[in-house]
């Protein structure tokens, strides 16, 4: 079962096709095997084919039609395996459209170049928007309030675009996230954990030796401290 797994992964078009061809012409056969004529021979090869195609490819319609039961289970299987073969048609060519794992860093990495620069063109026109604001107030003219009406509309305008692409650019990095990047980040949190624990061990191995020195010291001072009442 891996192997027929491995194979339909690695040449899927091929196994699609040995697939289709297989059910195609055994289908036709059950067909010409199933249906009689008027002096109880076999129906032609050709008009089994024909049948067998039309309910393969789920048209379904022929000028042909089984009147046996046999032939008609048959069609059924047919049309069900029809139905089968165009399901893993649409999911192969959607696996060979889908871009892969470079691709699709490649394609981010364009459209949140081009985002970029969207932005900061953006972000100039709030400035320069901004600064016409500016020096429409020093005027008092029914003109210039117009004026200014318009330029705070485009300055509204521009920030929304800005606030659009910090938007897309998150959405952007969301879509890059996924098991690798997972599994790295899991990988790089054990690594920073175990050096974080080894680095705790050590400092408890020095706050060890430390209190050991410190006990030391203190019986050291309190011998001498001794020996200087005895002194006196």
């Amino acid at each position: 079962m891996v192997v027929k797994i491995a194979y339909l992964k690695q040449w899927p078009i091929r196994c699609l096709l040995i697939w289709a061809t297989i059910v195609y012409l055994s289908a036709s056969w059950a067909l010409r095997a199933c249906e009689y004529q008027s002096n109880h021979e076999h129906s032609p090869f050709t008009e089994g084919l024909w049948l067998a195609a039309t309910v393969f490819t789920t048209i379904g319609y022929n000028t042909v039609a089984p009147l046996s039961h046999c032939g008609r289970t048959i069609c059924a299987l047919a049309n069900l395996c029809g139905l089968l073969t165009v399901a893993l048609f649409l999911g192969v060519v959607t696996q060979e459209l889908a871009l892969n794992r470079w691709e699709n860093y490649l394609h981010t990495f364009v459209l949140n170049t081009e985002l970029v620069k969207e932005h900061r063109h953006q972000a100039a026109n709030v400035i320069k928007f901004a600064f016409k604001i500016w020096l429409g107030k020093k005027k008092h003219t029914p003109l210039s309030a117009m004026r200014n009406f318009q330029t705070k509309r485009k300055l509204f305008g521009a920030i929304r675009i800005i606030q659009n692409i910090r938007n897309r650019q998150q959405h952007l990095t969301c879509n890059l996230i996924g098991l690798p990047e997972i599994m790295t980040t899991e990988q790089s949190t054990n690594v920073n954990t175990d050096e974080t624990i080894q680095k705790i061990k050590k400092l408890e191995s020095k706050m060890n030796k430390i209190e050991k020195h410190l006990a030391n010291v203190t019986y050291a001072l309190n011998g001498s401290q001794n020996d200087f009442y005895f002194s006196l």
